[in-house]
Parts: C-alpha cells; structure tokens; sequence
C-alpha cells in the first residue's frame, strides 16, 4: 500500500498574522455555504444520491461559473458558437463571462471534502509563504498562479466542455514558492496507512512527491491535475523572483545577531578582583 501524507504545520515561527490566508479561507467558505448549490452542502456530490433537478442545477452552476476549456480557448461561450469535442452533454450557459471563469473558478468546490482539504493546504503552505513575502506579493502570486494553473488545464483539454472548479492552482502555485524558499523547512505530516503517524518531513520530501504524483492521475478521477502542475510551476519561478526582488524573502526567519556596533568589546571585559585572604 501507498504511503499517503497530510500536512498539519510547518515548523516557521510566524511574524505576522496571515490575513490575506485568513480573508481567502473566509472567501471560499462563504462561497460554498452561500452562493453554491444547496445540494453540495448536504453532501449529495454523486448522481446517486442527487435528484434529477439538483443534478441539473449543479451542471449549470458548474458550467457557468467553472473553466470550460473550449469556450475559454476561442473566448466565446458555446450558446455563441464555441464547439467542443468531448463531453458535449454538458449543460450550455448564455452570457457566461469567459475570461472571468479563469478567476471565478478559483473559489468554488465540488464537496466538502474537496474545500477541506484544500483549505488545510491553503494554511499549512500559504500562511508561510505569505509571512515571507508579504501579504501583496503572496496575494498576486496565488492568484497570477491560479490563472496560470487553469490556462494549463486549458491547453491540455482544448476541445473538452468539461469544467474544472477549485483553488488548487492556486494553492498549488504557494507549494511551488513554499518548495523554492524554504526546501528544507519540516513540514509535521501525518502519514499513512494506519498505524497514524506523525512525522517531520523536510518540504522537498512531501511538495517534490506531490509534482510527481500528478502525472500519474489516472484519466477517470475528474481531477484537473494540469491546473496544479502549471500553477505549482508558476508559484516556483514567481516564489525565485519574488524572493529576490522581496528583501524580507531572502531567506526564511533566523535568529537575529545584533550588529557589530551593538556587541560587546572583549578587550574592554575585567575581570573582577579575588577577594581578600580570610
């Protein structure tokens, strides 16, 4: 059996309360409880357990507000005239907003498993980055990140009216800083099968796995895992070049010395007299 990880924390002392993190968890929670579809909330997720009519719902909901690769590869929806060669049965959406899909994506999920999990990474790796960065910086790297992520899944699924829906390329995008600027900062894991775990991994050995793994996603797991290739290596070259053009980012906190000027001078140490002979 497979070895499967769960991040719980890294070990980096935090500077800064990480708001932009908390403001983005807050943002995808609240898309989820309140603008998404009553059926994913009761964790009716399969056509199994869904109604014809919140089937429906979910497909339409998905389609308009999701990445539809081949109305995003032509810019224009299929009620305009977009054609798509696969998965073709997909509900068609009128007066969608094709280039805002790229973004609007990025804040909904297909479960609540789905933004659970993706929300513990959203904390675990992007609470650190942004503590390194800054809060602008880590805002334009997650989502520049996340666009890129969905334009991978795009080009790889050109013809596909498939949506795809999540943050992962963005999340992914902070893993790939995250692995850039601090590759062997300890990540506390969990680790898999039973019995629990808990581990320290180096972040080179949990986030380099991660990239790996997700060329062997097979075909049938609906998981749009070119979005977290392409916005995991956008996060590693934005986290390069931010890191050299964000002082703070250098490297990851160290103990402080104090400056020349603020040591003491050993020549001026004395040392104190013995005491008298009783």
């Amino acid at each position: 059996m497979a070895l499967a990880t769960l991040p719980l924390r890294d070990e980096s002392p935090r500077r800064a309360v990480p708001w932009v993190v908390l403001t983005l968890i807050g943002l995808n929670v609240a898309v989820f409880l309140f603008l998404q579809p009553a059926s994913l909330q009761q964790g009716k997720v399969d056509t199994d357990t869904l109604t014809a009519t919140e089937d429906r719902a979910l497909s339409e909901h998905t389609s308009a507000w999701g990445v539809v690769p081949c109305e995003v590869r032509v810019l224009e929806s299929r009620s305009e005239g977009a054609r798509c060669t696969s998965d073709a049965d997909r509900p068609i959406v009128d007066g969608k907003p094709i280039l805002a899909t790229l973004l609007t994506a990025l804040f909904l999920h297909g479960s609540l498993q789905h933004l659970g999990f993706n929300m513990l990474f959203l904390w675990v790796f992007g609470a650190a980055v942004e503590d390194r960065l800054g809060p602008g910086p880590f805002l334009g790297l997650y989502l520049v990140g996340g666009l890129l992520g969905n334009l991978a899944y795009v080009l790889a699924n050109a013809g596909s009216a498939a949506p795809a829906i999540g943050a992962s390329g963005a999340i992914s995008a902070a893993m790939g800083a995250f692995l850039v600027r601090g590759p062997r900062r300890r990540i506390l894991s969990f680790v898999q099968p039973l019995p629990l775990v808990v581990v320290a991994l180096p972040a080179w050995a949990f986030l380099a796995p991660y990239l790996v793994s997700q060329f062997a996603t097979p075909d049938d797991a609906r998981v749009a895992w070119q979005a977290h290739v392409g916005g995991m290596v956008a996060g590693i070259v934005g986290g390069a070049v931010l890191g050299w053009l964000v002082p703070r980012a250098g490297h990851w906190r160290r103990r402080r010395r104090p400056p020349v000027e603020a040591r003491p001078d050993p020549s001026s140490w004395t040392v104190p007299a013995a005491p008298p002979p009783a």
